[in-house]
Parts: structure tokens; C-alpha cells; sequence
């Protein structure tokens, strides 16, 4: 029988140690998690709709935030929001405007900055209120479709 080598032996005691030092965080989200494409924007009160299948809004989602921006547009900043759901209901708690690390040398002010009132630039990303309150009309796989009071946001998952 072959003895085991220092380097193996190292190996099989090692990977306990790896094993306990590492800390993975999951997600409970379901088909939420992922990257979503804006689509369409309904005006619940007039029935208009806004076309935007052909654009760059993008919605980020993991764990309990949620990366929102405009890729097309680079006047328009990236957000944050904090988020909690329950099975028919998505609940945006905060929002922050991205503004880099604190400890980038570029940014006179590092760090996110956290947002009191909505703007015309979150409501073009479909956020429209602080707190915000989403209905889940439908969520699977590959299309989401949210809901509030005034607007129905269609997503494609990307």
C-alpha cells in the first residue's frame, strides 16, 4: 500500500478547516434573484404605455437589494434599494444614490447617499414612491410583472 504524502495529508486536513471558515449567504428570493430587463411601463389611470423593450433599464436583484439603472443613459445614476417580500408583495424600504466607495479617491464624497424624495430620474427606472409597494402579478423563471397603484412594470429576465 502506498503511503500518503505530507502534501496530501495537508489536503484532507486543510478543507475541514476551509470548509468551517467559510461563510456562504442564501438567498430565500426564488425567481426573483437575477437580472431583469424593463420592458414595458403601463399607466394604470389612463391606459398608456411606454415602450421600453428596446432600452437599457436594468434591475439587479440578490439576497435583499436590488442595483437599479439606465445603462443607456449616462446622466442617470445607478440605486440601491432595500428590499423585503413576502409571496405576492415586494416592499422597496430604502434607496441610495450610487456614489462610489468612501474610499475612492475620485469621489469628493464617497460612500452611497441615501435618498429622501423621489425624483423624475427613479421615476423613469419605475419607482415612483418612498417606501414603495409592489404587487407581484406575476413572478417565474423568466417574466416578472409588478404592480402599484399608478403603474404595471413588465420585466423579461435577461
Amino acid at each position: 500500500m502506498k503511503q500518503p504524502t505530507i502534501k496530501s495529508l495537508l489536503a484532507v486536513l486543510a478543507t475541514p478547516l476551509l470548509l468551517v471558515s467559510c461563510n456562504v449567504e442564501t438567498s430565500d428570493n426564488g425567481p426573483l434573484d437575477g437580472f431583469w430587463h424593463l420592458e414595458r411601463v403601463d399607466t394604470l389611470a389612463t391606459g398608456g404605455s411606454t415602450d421600453y423593450h428596446k432600452g437599457y433599464v436594468f434591475w439587479g436583484v440578490q439576497k435583499d437589494l436590488m442595483y437599479i439603472k439606465d445603462s443607456s443613459n449616462g446622466s442617470i445614476g445607478a440605486y440601491y434599494l432595500r428590499f423585503n417580500q413576502t409571496h405576492d408583495s415586494l416592499h422597496v424600504t430604502k434607496i441610495y444614490l450610487d456614489h462610489g466607495h468612501e474610499d475612492n479617491p475620485n469621489h469628493e464624497q464617497g460612500g452611497d447617499i441615501p435618498v429622501e424624495a423621489i425624483d423624475n430620474t427613479l421615476r423613469q427606472l419605475g419607482i415612483n414612491a418612498l417606501p414603495e409597494h409592489f404587487k407581484k402579478e406575476a413572478l417565474n423563471a423568466n417574466r416578472m410583472i409588478l404592480s402599484t397603484e399608478k403603474l404595471r412594470l413588465k420585466f423579461k429576465k435577461f
